[in-house]
């Protein structure tokens, strides 16, 4: 399952949640595993980063953003004016979503939530959180979500397409592969996503306990 969500915290409530309704159905808690979406902008020093991050918002698409933010939150940003800080005016929701959105992005402390700003940061990988620095920057973050939020994984996003895949594997997969969390290969090359995701050596079908069991062709 993809779990949303800005905060590490939020979202381990929710996907505790979502594990005892699991266990409540007489499935194992493990057998559901949950990915975070994540921006990832990685250099070799977080200086960088932050300026590669920084050149990337000149090419933003606002009013592509500004669609997007109006079907998410149902509010119209162009009846607010250019110099009105979010994280003090409009509604609640709109209050709300900036101020955790900032709380994730570097370098932000005391900077104005303008439109144009809020419309700029949405337009770079969405309204994920984001991983932005260096290696080491960037693969602590990756374990706070896992040890705060409980995930299993994630969907990394990226801001430019390859370059950002590019990145992640000149930079951040060395790093993760010296803290032993990233593997070279599939357990069982070939496999099944199921297999690969549960990691349990019981094959491609589905765990007892999975009401599709019922469902399946009699042998």
């Amino acid at each position: 399952m993809f779990l949303p969500g800005l905060e590490p915290e939020k979202v381990r409530k929710e996907a505790d949640q979502i594990r005892s309704q699991v266990v409540g159905y007489n499935r194992a808690p493990d057998s559901i595993k949950f990915l975070a979406g994540m921006l990832v902008i990685v250099d070799e020093t977080d200086e960088k980063a932050q300026a590669k991050y920084q050149n990337l918002l000149q090419y933003a698409d606002l009013e592509g953003a500004a669609a997007l933010f109006g079907g998410w939150t149902n509010h119209d940003l162009s009846k607010y004016g250019e110099d009105e800080d979010f994280k003090f005016t409009g509604s609640g929701a709109i209050q709300s979503m900036v101020n955790t959105w900032s709380a994730t992005i570097p370098g932000t402390d005391g900077v104005k939530w303008t439109r144009r700003r809020v419309l700029q940061e949405l337009a770079i990988g969405g309204a994920h959180p984001r991983a932005i620095g260096s290696p080491q920057t960037v693969a602590d973050v990756l374990q706070k979500w896992i040890d705060v939020a409980g995930v299993d994984g994630f969907n990394l996003s990226y801001a430019i397409s390859p370059g950002g895949f590019e990145d992640m594997i000149k930079y951040l997969w060395p790093e993760l592969r010296k803290r032993g969390v990233f593997w070279d290969d599939y357990e069982k090359v070939g496999g099944s996503m199921r297999e690969s995701y549960l990691g349990d050596g019981k094959g491609p079908r589905l765990r007892e306990g999975h009401p599709g069991v019922s469902y399946k062709w009699a042998d």
